[in-house]
């Protein structure tokens, strides 16, 4: 298996994926929902979808943490290991 980034780099690389695959889908539907399908249809898309993405980015990157502490209020993380089994009879 190829050698993975530090978890350090979590958040960054985890904002890059949401930010384009959610820029590039909504400013796809928003496009075809406003201009329909033309022949320019993909200059228009990928136009819109540059200007999504440059806004999505930072707001990604500054919210998701806020979000994610919100959602930990919440429910419990997803990330945290499991809790340990208590023995029935502690030692005495």
């Amino acid at each position: 298996m190829a050698k993975k980034l530090p978890a350090k780099v979590f958040q960054p690389v985890f904002g890059v994926i949401m930010a384009t695959v959610m820029s590039c889908l909504m400013s796809g539907v928003i496009t075809a929902i406003n201009v329909g399908f033309p022949p320019d249809y993909l200059a228009r898309w990928m136009r819109s979808w540059a200007f999504a993405f440059s806004v999505a980015l930072p707001v990604i990157l500054i919210v998701a943490p806020l979000a994610r502490r919100l959602a930990l209020q919440f429910v419990e993380s997803p990330f945290a290991p499991p809790p340990q089994a208590q023995p029935a009879n502690p030692p005495a």
